[in-house]
């Protein structure tokens, strides 16, 4: 879906921080085109009762939701499996799926035939397995993966936490370090394994979002980018193969800066990249045309984000530009985006946020939101000068 059919659909959003009253266009993917929608469920009315349709009935409709989680664990766990890339090869019986992955047969048919119900893969009925459209996603070689994100998201440093979703309600913070007894970063540190399926589902969403940022947005008028907290460097390499006369900055902590030097090893742009290492909570480099943050003010609580952002003032001229991906809660947003935000409230205290909100973090530091640019993917683009 290009940028030119999400204008053509736009729909508007209009918020005020202080005096100044900002008109901005919003879109987001339709259901079959959106990465993490799914069918839509009828809305109950007063036309339709239990009487006419059992399954409008709310009690059903409420312990289809409660079940939800035993749905997420089930698809996470065959997406560590791999068994979407086996069914890719060939449709395949419970049995012949369990031998080839290492699993117990009679546990694995029932857990795919709720998948299937679900409308995840397809049953046949001579008891064989085959994926549809929508289980074509967790492959690994799908251009729009979702495989390691299943796996990443019901792994022990996501999971846990909602447990104590209680808690954290009542406390009003995350209950992450009561149960992982540390932060889910330095958690993560310390399991390779569970970092690996992480950094893979990382490293997935960001060239869908890389994607969609660079054909939404003319990167041509800068010659000097800032990608700060900017891991591998996927997003500054994928602008310098379009930008010939661009050179880029990589800033992140030295153990993630050190992890870059090895990846950037035999880059054909590697030469215009510079590493360096720090805080975004200290001070950033300066004097750069443009300073980006992708998937990074989402981590964060206000008063984190607002360290971040006078940082990047202070390390920005006056002619530079904030650029801030991410996404964004409207109106048009779909369910997932809503959720997303209490997933980073439970897990570290961070929050999705609105233009408002975004504006008023933005006023705060010394900056002035100019913009939100919809993209196909399910991030914005926000665009703040220098106040």
């Amino acid at each position: 879906m290009s940028c030119l059919a999400i204008e053509a659909s736009l729909a508007s959003y209009t918020f005020r921080w202080g005096v100044q009253v900002v008109r901005l266009s919003m879109a987001w993917p339709t259901p079959s085109l959106s990465l993490f929608h799914g069918p839509h469920e009828p809305e109950p009315t007063t036309t339709m009762t239990a009487d006419k349709d059992p399954a409008l009935d709310p009690s059903a409709m409420m312990m289809d939701k409660i079940l939800s989680y035993c749905r997420s664990q089930g698809i996470g766990a065959v997406a560590r499996l791999g068994l979407p890339d086996l069914l890719a090869e060939s449709p395949r019986t419970a049995a012949e799926l369990a031998a080839a992955c290492g699993a117990d047969p009679d546990y694995l048919q029932r857990m795919l035939r709720a998948l299937s119900v679900e409308g995840i893969f397809e049953a046949r009925g001579d008891g064989v397995f085959a994926l549809n459209e929508l289980s074509e996603v967790l492959t690994t070689g799908h251009p729009r993966s979702v495989r390691w994100l299943a796996a990443s998201m019901c792994d022990h440093a996501h999971w846990q936490p909602w447990g104590k979703a209680f808690d954290a309600l009542v406390e009003g913070k995350s209950q992450t370090p009561r149960v992982l007894g540390m932060s889910p970063w330095e958690y993560l540190s310390g399991n390779p394994e569970e970092a690996g399926r992480f950094g893979q589902a990382m490293s997935n969403m960001s060239r869908q979002a890389i994607a969609a940022i660079t054909e939404c947005y003319d990167f041509g008028s800068f010659s000097h980018v800032v990608d700060v907290g900017g891991n591998r460097g996927t997003l500054v390499l994928d602008l310098l193969g379009s930008h010939p006369n661009l050179r880029a900055t990589i800033f992140d902590l030295p153990p993630v800066i050190e992890v870059a030097r090895e990846a950037l090893k035999g880059d054909p742009h590697g030469a215009r990249v510079e590493l360096v290492a720090g805080s975004f909570f200290e001070e950033v480099p300066a004097g750069a045309d443009a300073y980006l943050l992708k998937h990074i003010l989402h981590d964060w609580p206000d008063e984190d984000c607002l360290r971040i952002l006078r940082a990047i003032r202070k390390a920005i001229p006056k002619h530079g530009k904030l650029l801030v991906f991410d996404a964004l809660l409207v109106p048009e947003a779909p369910p997932w985006a809503y959720w997303l935000d209490v997933h980073m409230m439970i897990l570290q205290d961070g929050k999705e946020r609105t233009p408002d909100e975004f504006a008023e973090l933005f006023g705060a530091t010394g900056f002035e939101l100019v913009r939100a640019q919809p993209t196909p993917s399910p991030i914005a683009i926000l665009e703040a000068r220098c106040v």
